[in-house]
């Protein structure tokens, strides 16, 4: 079990340090000239009204919108099939037992995408893009709360969410953060259970609804697309997948060393 383990671990290891590493250069030039560029070109009113949406997105979906989202998928089936998938894993400790789990947590991937494009072309063309983020965030939501489930976790808490806002922030940050970014998110990992741990959770909210605000522009603007109708196509797509890619190998690596300790 250990050395099974052991070897997994390394191989997320490679793929944080590939994420970690990614060069975000673009034909534009490097980041810090896209944000430039970006700023001079967005209005200012543009990015905080942007900003807001996303802030009072992230608290429609806790607040009111997780029921909702969980009507999109079968979260009591993929709870049970976990509990098999992991006594699997106790019992035959190998790659075999262990993919099994790892297609219960990513098995939607595919789908949420392509619903996320679809649904973001559609809605964008209303204009600002503000009608159709609560459509994207749900669709990111409802992916982020399958794979936690996928590998064991309750999302539903708010010390998980606080986990969440930090891993879609750092899968967001630009090349020069992201590093600083994921340590931040490994130190949450460790030390969320105590009870005397501190955070702000309304400014996780907002760190995390500027990052995909900002992604959003700098997507739409790399592509040469108007900044207007923000949440649309494949803006949405990259976004996604960027965020699920990211959170996928941050709970599989603390399923792993939670089966460690065990």
């Amino acid at each position: 079990m250990r050395d099974m383990i052991q070897k997994e671990l390394e191989k997320i290891q490679k793929k944080e340090e590939r994420f970690l590493s990614e060069s975000k250069k673009e034909k534009t030039g490097t980041i810090q000239e896209l944000t430039e560029k970006i700023e001079k070109k967005i209005p200012s009113k543009l990015k905080e009204t942007l900003d807001t949406a996303f802030y009072k997105g992230f608290y429609l979906i806790f607040e009111k919108g997780t029921a909702v989202v969980e009507k999109s998928f079968k979260g009591e089936e993929m709870a049970l099939e976990f509990k098999v998938n992991d006594f699997r894993v106790d019992q035959s400790p190998t790659r075999r037992s262990l993919k099994k789990m790892d297609r219960l947590a990513g098995k939607s991937k595919s789908l949420n995408s392509a619903i996320t494009t679809v649904e973001g072309a559609g809605l964008g063309l209303l204009g600002i893009g503000l009608p159709d983020i609560p459509v994207f965030m749900g669709m990111l939501m409802k992916g982020i709360y399958e794979t936690a489930v996928g590998y064991g976790f309750d999302y539903t808490k708010e010390k998980e969410r606080v986990l969440i806002l930090r891993m879609i922030y750092t899968a967001l940050a630009p090349e020069e953060e992201r590093r600083q970014a994921d340590l931040w998110v490994e130190d949450w990992i460790s030390h969320m259970e105590e009870p005397d741990v501190a955070y702000d959770f309304d400014e996780e909210v907002r760190e995390a609804a500027s990052a995909l605000s900002f992604s959003m522009m700098t997507a739409k603007f790399v592509q040469g697309l108007p900044v207007v109708g923000v949440v649309g196509g494949v803006t949405n797509l990259m976004t996604y997948r960027r965020i699920i890619g990211y959170a996928a190998l941050k709970y599989k690596k603390r399923y792993l060393r939670k089966k460690r300790k065990e």
